[in-house]
């Protein structure tokens, strides 16, 4: 929240780690590491609405084949966002770094990349650019209601920019230096008391035709010569953590939550949309190269050299391993992303920006977020 407020903004500011370990990749040609297939489902716990374009009113949700879809280049951008805080990752939507320390500009070199860049993929920015594809490959999810249910919603994004830079600066660091990100607070109270649109901003409100919450999608995750510390990060940016206990606010304003670690995508994310619960079904990890390419002999788990597919009490063990160094570390980083995305429904904080009125008083523009 603003200091000396009782509303909270929706978004707050997460540091990034303090070291960026850049590497060359694991290339596709070879055949190095860990390869496989992530069977995932995403349940929306608020409203989600994901635009199929910017014109007109009312939006209109993207579909396919009248299925009701969340492209996998979304899902992609989310996860590498978490990539870059829980994992050390470079700050590659600013590409000329003129918003961020040196340390954490965006990668430069195929042969030199972070570990967000390693995995999801990176271009140079020059001439005769070389471009590294990316090891992890996303499906778009697809709704699995034949009857999908929707209500209409007005919605009104407007709210600071970084032109506001107190409300943009490294928690940290105190300054306007890009070690951080943007993360939005989950709403849960948003399913009952949907924000209303003050009269006199009617007119530049959205109509958004929203899924309700409770729907369940579908996709897949392919993934390729990732090292164990790569797909250990890829299972957690997916899973985060089911049982976390925070505390927010300042001296006078204290509060407690419980609860687990939950994603937001889409639009609104402002107003409280597109928080959702995303579960690893099976896992699948694909038999050794060796096996699968210089052989003719029939591959066969059983005796090690074919898949494995993992589910049920199997996977939740390998998911429990995999995670743990990430759920047992409290480093500013991560200790600060879950204060932003745990999901408690007994959340009694209210959000909303602050409106013209409240910059244009003395000072206030200056205040910083807590």
């Amino acid at each position: 929240m603003p200091q000396g407020e009782h509303f909270w903004n929706p978004y707050r500011m997460v540091p990034v780690r303090e070291v960026i370990n850049r590497m060359p990749p694991v290339t596709h040609e070879k055949f190095q590491g860990k390869s496989g297939k992530l069977t995932c489902t995403l349940e929306n716990l608020t409203p989600l609405f994901i635009a199929k374009n910017n014109e007109g009113n009312p939006r209109t949700f993207l579909t396919r084949d009248r299925k009701h879809i969340i492209p996998g280049s979304s899902l992609k951008g989310m996860l590498r966002s978490l990539a870059e805080v829980v994992g050390g990752g470079c700050f590659v939507t600013d590409k000329n770094g003129r918003n961020c320390h040196n340390d954490f500009k965006s990668c430069d070199q195929v042969t030199s990349l972070c570990v967000a860049c390693r995995m999801f993929g990176m271009m140079e920015q020059r001439a005769n650019a070389k471009v590294h594809t990316g090891k992890v490959s996303i499906s778009d999810a697809v709704i699995q209601a034949e009857n999908a249910q929707t209500q209409n919603y007005q919605v009104l994004l407007n709210g600071p920019k970084s032109t506001h830079r107190s409300f943009y600066i490294s928690p940290h660091t105190g300054d306007f230096d890009g070690r951080c990100r943007k993360f939005y607070f989950h709403q849960p109270g948003i399913n009952t008391n949907f924000p209303g649109i003050p009269n006199n901003l009617a007119d530049r409100a959205w109509t958004v035709p929203a899924l309700t919450p409770g729907h369940r999608f579908e996709f897949d995750i392919t993934f390729s010569n990732l090292r164990d510390e790569e797909l250990d990060l890829l299972i957690y940016i997916l899973i985060l953590e089911e049982d976390v206990q925070v505390t927010i606010g300042g001296e006078e304003n204290r509060i407690r939550l419980n609860g687990p670690l939950r994603h937001k995508i889409g639009n609104a994310k402002p107003m409280g949309m597109g928080s959702c619960h995303i579960r690893i079904e099976s896992l699948t990890i694909f038999a050794d190269p060796a096996s699968r390419f210089l052989t003719l002999a029939p591959l066969d788990s059983n005796n090690g050299n074919g898949n494995a597919t993992l589910s049920c009490d199997r996977l939740a063990r390998e998911i429990e391993y995999r995670i743990r160094q990430f759920v047992r570390d409290h480093c500013p980083a991560m200790d600060q992303l879950r204060k932003v995305l745990v999901w408690d429904p007994a959340d009694p904080r209210v959000f909303h920006y602050p409106g013209h009125t409240w910059f244009g008083r003395n000072g206030n523009v200056r205040l910083k977020l807590i």
